[in-house]
């Protein structure tokens, strides 16, 4: 593996977000402009409507109670060029905002962190912010060569993160305090077919997360499975999913994996389906979705997916009650409870994650690093 530049830093200033202001759409009838329609032909997500939506992508009115539903951070991966960044949600009120315009890579992962701060994927590179919107550790990689798409805090101390590369990729244990790699470790090649992709870096795979056994689980996307590795690198566990691109192992054991296929499925340690949720299953409630960029289990049992991952909505493309959600709630039974729609605070959201998530204060450990 190629070596990535490595950066430490410690109180690095970032500016604060500015919010860019929100134009309301004209009532019908209604014709996309010009601008929309250019950008409906060419987006890989909203290629289904040509020349912009010609019917509403969501109920008008939604259930739950808007931002005061949850206090969450949510961000996405244009959060390096909308102008919003990063959002934190407090009592119905944004109320901590990081934008810094430097920060080139998609924004793909982040997690709180039981002291405050929040470690950030971004895609070039990884990165703590405090909550005084300072850089207190950060590592950035070659792009092209290399993409990182999955991030974990291991302790007070550590951070282990998936770093995609050519031909493999590998998890990698940082020491925030030192600066040093401790540990690198190559997981197995999987799909020679797909090297010939130009975007097979980017592709290769996307979210990890760590499972209460030490072990790591992955959305392996080019290879269409998710799978589990130990500290060795040795495979212990994997199930067929096409295209995943979100993965974590839930108490019961379970595994809840989000594909790119815009289903959310809970699989069992066989690799068995015991929950789906489909676009059909949305649909039937009112909800068109183009993009499922990743699935999490709330604390209240819930299962919340961020949506609409590439749907570049803007006020003025449609009516504003047609514009596309943000995020999805749904109960077991799969009913929406909680939908987000909010184009003012927010842009695209590819990371959401409750404040009462109980993971934030629970010790990780990847093997032997605790």
């Amino acid at each position: 593996m190629k070596s990535p530049r490595f950066l430490y830093s410690v109180g690095v200033s970032i500016a604060a977000l500015s919010i860019t202001s929100f134009v309301l759409a004209e009532d019908a009838p209604f014709k996309p402009s010009a601008e929309a329609m250019k950008r409906a032909e060419g987006s890989g997500g909203i290629t289904k409507h040509p020349g912009g939506f010609t019917k509403p992508q969501a109920p008008a009115a939604l259930p739950g109670r808007g931002l005061m539903e949850h206090d969450f951070f949510a961000s996405g991966v244009h959060s390096s060029r909308d102008g919003k960044g990063i959002v934190m949600v407090k009592n119905g009120q944004v109320a901590w905002n990081f934008y810094d315009n430097t920060v080139k890579g998609n924004y793909y992962d982040g997690t709180l962190m039981a002291n405050g701060n929040l470690l950030l994927g971004h895609a070039n590179g990884a990165m703590i912010i405090a909550p005084d919107k300072k850089i207190v550790w950060r590592y950035d990689v070659q792009p092209r060569e290399h993409e990182i798409d999955g991030v974990q805090p291991v302790g007070k101390d550590r951070v282990v993160f998936l770093q995609n590369g050519n031909p493999s990729p590998h998890i990698l244990v940082a020491n925030i305090t030192t600066g040093k790699i401790e540990k690198d470790v190559e997981l197995p090649l999987a799909g020679a077919e797909h090297m010939k992709e130009p975007t097979y870096v980017h592709m290769q795979a996307r979210r990890m997360r760590l499972t209460p056994q030490g072990t790591a689980v992955i959305a392996y996307t080019n290879a269409d499975k998710v799978a589990e590795y130990d500290e060795s690198g040795k495979e212990v566990w994997s199930a067929k999913v096409a295209q995943p691109w979100s993965v974590e192992r839930l108490k019961n054991g379970n595994t809840l994996v989000a594909s790119m296929q815009l289903d959310t499925i809970e699989l069992n340690p066989k690799g068995e389906t015991v929950w789906k949720l489909t676009p059909a299953d949305l649909e039937a409630q009112g909800y068109i979705i183009d993009k499922l960029q990743a699935a999490m289990r709330l604390p209240n049992g819930n299962t919340l997916v961020t949506v609409n991952n590439e749907t570049a909505w803007r006020p003025g493309d449609t009516p504003d009650l047609w514009a596309p959600v943000q995020a999805i709630e749904v109960t077991p039974a799969k009913k929406v409870v909680w939908a987000l729609r909010d184009w003012k605070n927010f842009d695209i959201i590819s990371t959401l994650q409750t404040f009462d998530d109980p993971r934030i204060k629970e010790p990780l450990h990847f093997g032997s690093f605790r």
